[in-house]
């Protein structure tokens, strides 16, 4: 069953007029840039009263984004060029759900391509354009300078890939590969946990 599409939502609440919904299809079209947003650009209306709106018609949850806390391993879930390109911003991972804030949740093409990317069933929330997108300019950045800031390889690094290189010539030794792929296994595992650590 496809959605009705958002200015028809609001035309029908009286929250904008056929004059105005017109003029933002219009920009829309010239600009490229969602329905909503162009609303708001136009001031034809408040960005707060079209979050409440639209929480309370598609019966989703409204999040402030200054409130919570987004650990990076969930920023991770979808890339920085996705995450501003769709204005969205990953808030938690659960039981196979990724929670998502959004300024558009109606968007269908923004949440099949993080589904297709992540492999976790979006569930979208609503949030007001101004904090996603101070959001993206904040926590994206300093995520990215993170990140940038391991100029070496961690340590325990190499030793992974030198067993991973000698478990390459080891033929049909199947038990000691096991044993090599486990003590691999516990390497990675606490590498990540201090990548995630000096993350945070």
């Amino acid at each position: 069953m496809l959605r009705p599409k958002l200015g028809d939502l609001l035309l029908e609440a009286n929250l904008i007029d056929e004059v105005q919904m017109k003029i933002a299809l219009e920009e829309q079209k010239r600009l490229g840039t969602k329905f909503g947003s162009t609303l708001i650009t136009l001031h034809f209306i408040d960005e707060n009263v079209l979050t409440a709106f639209l929480s309370k018609q598609l019966d989703m949850p409204c999040v402030s984004l200054h409130n919570i806390e987004i650990t990076p391993k969930v920023l991770a879930k979808i890339p920085k060029e996705v995450a501003f390109k769709y204005e969205v911003i990953p808030v938690r991972v659960e039981k196979g759900n990724l929670y998502v804030a959004m300024t558009d949740p109606m968007d269908v093409e923004a949440i099949e391509e993080i589904e297709k990317i992540t492999s976790l069933r979006v569930v979208p929330m609503v949030a007001p354009q101004s904090s996603i997108r101070e959001c993206l300019q904040t926590r994206y950045e300093v995520f990215q300078e993170k990140i940038n800031s391991f100029d070496e390889i961690p340590s325990g690094f190499e030793e992974v890939i030198k067993e991973v290189e000698e478990l390459q010539t080891l033929g049909p030794a199947f038990v000691e590969i096991k044993a090599k792929l486990d003590r691999i296994e516990k390497k990675v595992d606490k590498i990540i946990s201090i990548l995630e650590k000096n993350l945070d």
